[in-house]
């Protein structure tokens, strides 16, 4: 389904909605698909909701979707109890959503590789974590598609840091 779902992107033949969605919504809907998760490893999720202008124009399935993908990397590359940290700001127009987590963090080789399709971070001769390599690329991607950036900013052993950046809307 996401190789289907990535294809599409990349060949702009996929017909994605947009709405006025408010941003602080879509994290508090996408932090309740992983709560449960989060707290069987005693984890917590800390939201710091600092921006006046949340409205952006998006797809409320893909943007969650976007979130739970970030917030499930945190909890599987985690040797700990996950921390995460999601704050909002805006910079002007722009709209900030920082995802900091406690994690096991990532080389700066890593991190330039990190969205593209199939690229899963090698541990020897085994793959610790379950998956495609394909999360971060159509996180990459959707908010590509909503005229986006998104970004990371890792250290081994803290963790790391996405940071996405959407234009706001006036409501």
């Amino acid at each position: 389904e996401n190789v289907l779902m990535i294809s599409h992107l990349e060949r702009n033949e996929l017909n994605i909605e947009k709405t006025k969605q408010d941003i602080n919504e879509i994290i508090d809907l996408a932090i309740s698909h992983v709560s449960l998760i989060v707290e069987n490893k005693n984890g917590n999720i800390i939201t710091e909701k600092n921006a006046n202008k949340s409205i952006v124009s998006g797809n409320e399935t893909h943007l969650i979707n976007v979130l739970v993908n970030i917030l499930d990397n945190a909890i599987k590359y985690n040797d700990n109890s996950p921390e995460i940290l999601i704050t909002t700001e805006n910079i002007g127009s722009r709209l900030f959503i920082k995802v900091k987590d406690n994690g096991i963090g990532m080389s700066k080789a890593v991190q330039s590789k990190i969205f593209e399709k199939f690229y899963r971070k090698q541990t020897g001769d085994l793959h610790d974590v379950k998956g495609h390599g394909l999360g971060l690329a159509y996180v990459k991607k959707i908010i590509t598609f909503h005229n986006g950036n998104i970004s990371v900013d890792s250290v081994i052993d803290e963790g790391s840091t996405f940071t996405i950046q959407l234009n706001t809307l006036t409501k």
